[in-house]
């Protein structure tokens, strides 16, 4: 029997078409990015709340920052698998955290009302890592 998707239907409970994406940050490379860069780096990279939320964690600053950029980066790639006309700069791309201390992303850029936007991000004490899936509804 022919699958749904070889007879033109999509599998019930599934929108298409969807996009993944997956970031690893050293934190050595990433201190040493930021200390380059300075803040002309940080203001391409980060939103005002971005840093506030980094710089309230005083031990680990620089780590919240890392994961912050891997789950930008891991969602760029997602986004521009599903929507390549609509892919946002870094500093459009906003990770928060709700009342309970999940990721959310809030995107600053036009065209991607469209997508729904799932993140997941993790820190040890060397390395930050990021996965993103976009859904393009």
């Amino acid at each position: 029997m022919p699958s749904a998707r070889r007879r033109g239907r999509r599998p019930a409970g599934f929108n298409f078409p969807i996009g993944c994406g997956v970031d690893v940050i050293e934190l050595v490379r990433f201190r040493r990015a930021v200390r380059r860069g300075g803040r002309a780096f940080m203001r391409r990279i980060f939103t005002p709340h971005e840093e506030a939320y980094a710089k309230a964690r005083r031990q680990t600053t620089l780590l919240h920052l890392a994961g912050r950029f891997a789950a930008k980066e891991a969602l760029i790639k997602a986004i521009s698998q599903v929507d390549p006309e609509h892919v946002p700069s870094m500093n459009q791309v906003e990770i928060r955290n709700d009342r309970l201390g999940r990721p959310q992303v809030v995107l600053h850029n036009d065209g991607t009302d469209r997508l729904e936007l799932h993140v997941s991000l993790s820190h040890v004490d060397t390395v930050a890592v990021a996965s993103a899936i976009a859904i393009k509804r």
